[in-house]
């Protein structure tokens, strides 16, 4: 049997001669938790004239290899007990080469009694197919007696709907008072025994609950109906479960609503007050694929199907055959349709009848955007959408919370999903989860209040702690334990049991031995984003949001946050508090990270010498915080005055200065406006007194006229420059400039993609070689051209050139021509000067990226341009070029944006950029910093985006041409980038 382990399947044979009907059957249990099961309706008529009462029995002894010795022992006893009998036995009754799955299901279709025996060895696979099996029976013949026998002093096997049986518990399972105790059983006179949490344990600490676990999961009972509703009144959509970590979305999805499809039967709680949807008629027959995504989704997609084709892991053939199928689905050449085909041809192959249908369970959803290769997600997700349309095909998934803006990204699988929200468990719902399971196995509590305690206080920890039911659950097992441990059937809760932070401490410890390079990261996410220090010294628990992450920290947070680990969890609140700043609130706001609970900072020694070694630092950032939230909620007229001054402001520039990265961007921001607001209230008084010190020497007039003195004046009544932080603390979107006339600038997101074009496109290899470049920090770019309103300003206060030629179109919003590529540069220097931030002219692969408006992870998803390809309606939506109606540039700003935000990118002027010209692409550029040439000579520079003058091939993303530094032109002109690290 062994050699069928994990991978079998029943189907019986013809009966004997006086069978009137034929039986099919078939059963797996797969790899990643399949469980199929497909059944025709059995009715077995039999000749002759002997009364049921009076048969010899049939008895089907299950029982796993490598207990084989005590099962013949009990079946011999059996056979002096009850000689008439008739007992299956594999040894004796399999034949030899014969299809031993047939005959299983055929001994278990004869028998009146099912003994499933549970040795020394626990319990083996095929005893799982073999009690299903049996279950199944029992379903249409409640009188079908399944009795367990256990092994005293082994755990009860995590079978579903065990609880309901016949229990037999023996420190001898072939004795005689065990075979009398069956013959009793035979007879509908056994019970279970009285102590039955002797034996099992309904709470199953921070795992989720299972199929398996269904007999003891409670609370849930409306979630469960309005999943099951869900599937059933949108047969072609996926219900995705949405909640935060740790409030039970796995344990809902398996212990509930699959738990439910297989037993065909609501909850107990709702009982028969409630018909069974007509469309599951037959979901007992339903195959139920479970799979996680985790890298490879495509493949574990795969995987569940290949498990239930009866193939041998073992055998080269069967990677290959993986292999086969992956790539052919991640190119497209197949479908999910094809291996739903496929899997019906197998089974025909096999003799299997086809399932009624196939539900396929994503758990953990979340791993497509934090794990998955980026080119398997994709497919996965359209294969999803694809194939739910297919009448066989159900799908569900479970998701956290904080990843609803990826699934709203994820165009394929949102365009078909049907959310369905998991909320915290409410008082009553966790009352029955902590008595209920107790109740059923015959244990009692303390008190009889202790049980309603326990509930209370879960409901008020979940207030304020996401992940209190993994913990509220760890305690429940830990007094579980206990109490076996004293065998007295009574649930205690010691004054010890009560400090949850033990798991924790436990947990953490695991990670770290299991992850040992990831300490540095660890010790940075818990004491320098999660933790903050109070006026007596104690760390308590920080939120943290999702911008004050690195990608990398995100993704360590989100495998802390999950089984088995639970040492934080992340949390999207249903309503986002309002705030008096938006432009200082994180970007994604309703997105945060915490710890599990307070506790670890209270046990857990490393944490502790992690805190204190940043004690000084913390305390303070937790006094910028709170004078951070007092200047947001002054009012309008106070805001002024709340800002940081003196002191308060040096020590928090001195940190600023040390600690920049470990300050959050709200803070940062806060300093540094904070900062200018001081440097602004000193230039105000330097000013009046240099006014008083020039009037005192007769020379106020001439001064005043001087440049200098022109743009302090400027500054100071018109430029409100933003920090870098403030700036990429924007909600997404967002314009801002820095001064009265200054562009206006909006945040261009850091991102990968494909620079130039492929071979055979664009002029040559002037736009080749196409590379990958990586933009690895945001900056921000003008919505559009500089325009000589701008210009002219420059020109008035600063040292740009004011004799321009706009030739005969006018000034104004047009954009500003006849610049040198020296006399941008004049410009972007002028905006440094004046607001004090770092402005230059864009790169040329910056320039590029922007355009573009769109990151890329591969070189085919690449487009002419933004819009997509070469469509003469849309490109005249984006630009102005030669259409036969284009004779000059045109105001900016009137045609449409790209999805970036950005103006006539395409079209009306060339555009200056940083780089120098050389004909094709330098090896060295994939970082996104401009050329500068292979020396000091520069002498010619990059031009980019075309003009009014030009077609669309010209105004293409890639295209690119190149003029001399001291060249003008009447359709050449620029725009600014500004730096923000």
């Amino acid at each position: 049997m062994s050699a069928l382990n994990r991978r079998t399947s029943t189907i019986s044979a013809a009966r004997s001669a006086d069978a009137k009907l034929v039986t099919v059957a078939a059963l797996s249990v797969g790899h990643h938790g399949i469980r199929c099961l497909a059944r025709e309706k059995r009715v077995i008529l039999t000749d002759g004239c002997v009364p049921v009462e009076h048969m010899p029995r049939r008895w089907f002894i299950s029982y796993h290899s490598p207990d084989g010795a005590l099962a013949e022992q009990l079946k011999n006893a059996i056979k002096r007990k009850d000689p008439g009998s008739d007992i299956f036995f594999a040894p004796s009754n399999l034949r030899v080469g014969g299809f031993w799955s047939a005959q299983l299901a055929q001994a278990i279709a004869d028998a009146t009694a099912f003994v499933l025996l549970v040795g020394s060895r626990g319990i083996g696979n095929w005893q799982v197919l073999e009690y299903d099996e049996a279950l199944d029976k029992r379903v249409k013949s409640p009188a079908f007696p399944v009795m367990l026998v256990l092994l005293e002093g082994q755990a009860a096997p995590g079978l579903p709907f065990l609880r309901q049986l016949h229990w037999i518990v023996s420190p001898d399972p072939a004795s005689q008072k065990v075979v009398a105790q069956l013959l009793d059983a035979t007879g509908g006179d056994s019970s279970r025994p009285g102590e039955l949490w002797r034996y099992a344990s309904p709470y199953r600490g921070l795992a989720a609950m299972e199929q398996k676990d269904s007999d003891y999961f409670f609370g849930r009972s409306r979630e469960i109906v309005e999943v099951i509703e869900t599937i059933a009144g949108s047969p072609d959509k996926i219900s995705i479960l949405l909640g935060n970590s740790g409030v039970g979305k796995s344990s809902l999805a398996q212990a509930g609503v699959l738990a439910a499809l297989i037993r065909q039967a609501w909850p107990e709680a709702i009982g028969g007050s409630r018909p069974w949807p007509a469309v599951f008629q037959d979901s007992r027959r339903w195959c139920v694929l479970t799979l996680r995504p985790g890298t490879e989704p495509v493949s574990a997609l795969v995987e569940a199907f290949l498990d239930t084709w009866q193939l041998d892991r073992t055998n080269t053939d069967w990677p290959v055959r993986r292999t086969e199928w992956v790539d052919k689905l991640v190119s497209g050449a197949l479908t999910l349709r094809d291996l739903l085909d496929q899997t019906k041809r197998r089974y025909t192959e096999l003799q299997f009848p086809e399932p009624a249908s196939f539900l396929v369970y994503v758990d953990q959803g979340e791993e497509l955007y934090v794990r998955s290769e980026i080119n398997q997600r994709r497919r996965f997700s359209e294969l999803l959408r694809q194939g739910i349309s297919d009448k066989r095909i159900h799908a569900l998934m479970s998701m956290r919370s904080d990843f609803l803006g990826e699934l709203q990204k994820d165009e394929p699988l949102y365009a078909v999903h049907r959310q369905i929200n998991v909320p915290p468990m409410r008082r009553d719902a966790l009352l029955d989860l902590v008595s209920r399971p107790a109740e059923l196995l015959s244990a009692s509590f303390e008190t009889a209040t202790l049980a309603a305690d326990i509930a209370s206080r879960a409901a008020d920890e979940s207030t304020k702690d996401a992940g209190a039911l993994p913990l509220l659950s760890y305690l429940l097992d830990d007094m579980w334990k206990r109490m076996v441990e004293r065998g007295d059937g009574v649930l205690r809760l010691p004054a010890q049991s009560i400090d949850l932070g033990r798991v924790l401490v436990d947990r953490a410890n695991a990670f770290l031995e299991s992850h040992p390079n990831a300490e540095d990261k660890l010790r940075r996410i818990l004491t320098l984003k999660l933790a903050t220090v109070r006026e007596d010294g104690e760390p308590t628990r920080r939120r943290a949001w999702r911008s004050e992450f690195s990608n990398e920290e995100w993704r360590l947070v989100n495998e802390l946050a999950d089984h088995p680990n639970r040492l934080l969890t992340t949390v999207t609140p249903d309503i986002v508090s309002p705030t008096l700043v938006p432009q200082l609130v994180p970007t994604e706001e309703e997105t945060y990270a915490e710890v599990a609970h307070e506790a670890i900072f209270r046990r857990w020694e490393k944490l502790r010498g992690w805190i204190a070694a940043e004690r000084e630092f913390l305390a303070w950032r937790s006094a910028l915080e709170f004078d951070r939230r007092a200047w947001q909620a002054a009012p309008s007229d106070s805001k002024r005055d709340a800002l940081l001054m003196g002191l308060p402001l040096k020590q928090a520039q001195s940190w600023l200065v040390r600690r920049r990265d470990d300050i959050p961007a709200v803070d940062r921001g806060f300093i540094e406006l904070s900062n200018r607001t001081a440097r602004l209230r000193r230039l105000r008084v330097q000013a009046v007194i240099g006014a008083l010190i020039l009037a005192l020497a007769g020379g106020l007039l001439t001064w005043w006229q001087g440049p200098w003195l022109k743009e302090q004046a400027y500054r100071l009544a018109h430029v409100h420059a933003l920090g870098p932080a403030h700036v990429l603390a924007l909600e997404k979107g967002t314009t801002f400039s820095d001064c009265t006339d200054c562009p206006k600038m909006i945040v261009i997101p850091n991102g990968d993609f494909w620079m130039g074009s492929p071979a055979g496109q664009g002029p040559g290899k002037r736009e080749q070689p196409q590379h990958q470049v990586t933009i690895a920090q945001p900056f921000a770019v003008s919505i559009h051209e500089v325009t000589f309103d701008e210009w002219d300003k420059c020109a008035s206060v600063g040292d740009c050139n004011a004799n321009i030629n706009a030739g005969s179109w006018g000034r104004g919003k047009q954009p500003v021509i006849n610049v040198t590529w020296r006399d941008a540069q004049r410009y972007t220097n002028w905006l440094c000067r004046i607001t004090g931030q770092t402005y230059r002219l864009l790169t040329e692969a910056e320039w590029e990226y922007a355009a573009r408006a769109k990151p890329q992870s591969a070189a085919d998803e690449q487009t002419l341009y933004s819009f997509g390809n070469d469509d003469d309606t849309l490109l005249k939506k984006y630009a102005w070029y030669a259409d036969g109606e284009t004779d000059g540039p045109h105001p900016v700003g009137e045609k449409k944006a790209n999805p970036f935000g950005l103006y006539d990118m395409n079209g009306n002027v060339w555009e200056w950029v940083e780089d120098c010209f050389r004909e094709g692409y330098a090896p060295t550029q994939v970082d996104g910093a401009p050329w500068k040439g292979d020396g000091d000579n520069c002498g010619r520079h990059v031009i980019r985006g075309g003009s009014f003058r030009y077609g669309p091939s010209v105004l293409r993303s890639a295209s690119r041409d190149q003029a001399g530094v001291d060249t003008k032109d009447d359709d050449r002109g620029f725009r600014v980038a500004r730096q923000l690290k």
